[in-house]
């Protein structure tokens, strides 16, 4: 009898899970990130994505990871704002330079637009400081456990276009998890991991010394 409760249980957990892995979307698009630099340059930001299953448009642009039910099974996560990644990462770092006083323009560019188009785009914004920010993989997985793949580069460019310096960050991180609450601990630890990553991004002692 107790084996049979012990199932049902078990069973009970596993629906339950899989219920809260529905539907579930991480917010990116309101963060206020630590900059290290302050001035009155003008600056653009630029943001693609990169990602191979965006590309191929398999996933849409607003698509950040997933979360696994109680059975195994992955249901897309998606961004709270509705917005495509790239847009939400560009107006945050945007939204965040404007408190250290720099002017910025959020300069938005869609998932297949070339390189050069990009860049052409940034230099039409005629800012003192252009940045592009590559998404190459940028991916959350939860079970039990969260985890991070990441590859992403900011490159920072006078109003020419010519390259000022350059910060990438790529790997695997795991961001701990929760056996009764998945879902709730991936929502505190992945927009958490986002902010650091995109303060390392702008706070990179060659970039932050191009924007004074």
């Amino acid at each position: 009898m107790m084996k049979v409760l012990g199932k049902v249980s078990l069973l009970a957990l596993s629906i339950a899970v899989s219920g809260c892995a529905v539907g579930q979307s991480y917010r990116y698009h309101d963060t206020t990130l630590h900059v290290d630099a302050s001035g009155g340059k003008s600056v653009a930001v630029a943001a693609v994505d990169r990602r191979p299953y965006v590309v191929s448009a398999e996933k849409e642009p607003n698509y950040v990871g997933n979360l696994r039910g109680g059975f195994g099974n992955p249901f897309n996560v998606t961004t709270a704002s509705g917005k495509p990644l790239a847009e939400d990462m560009s107006l945050v770092i945007c939204g965040s330079l404007k408190k250290k006083g720099f002017s910025c323009t959020p300069v938005t560019v869609p998932t297949n637009e070339a390189d050069a188009q990009v860049k052409d785009k940034l230099k039409g914004a005629s800012a003192d400081r252009l940045m592009l920010l590559v998404i190459r993989e940028w991916m959350s997985s939860t079970y039990t456990n969260t985890g991070l793949n990441y590859d992403v580069q900011l490159t920072e460019m006078d109003r020419e276009g010519a390259v000022l310096a350059e910060k990438q960050l790529k790997g695997e991180d795991d961001l701990g998890g929760s056996f009764m609450n998945p879902p709730g601990h991936a929502k505190e630890a992945v927009p958490a991991a986002y902010k650091k990553k995109l303060e390392l991004l702008l706070n990179d002692a060659a970039v932050a010394k191009e924007l004074q």
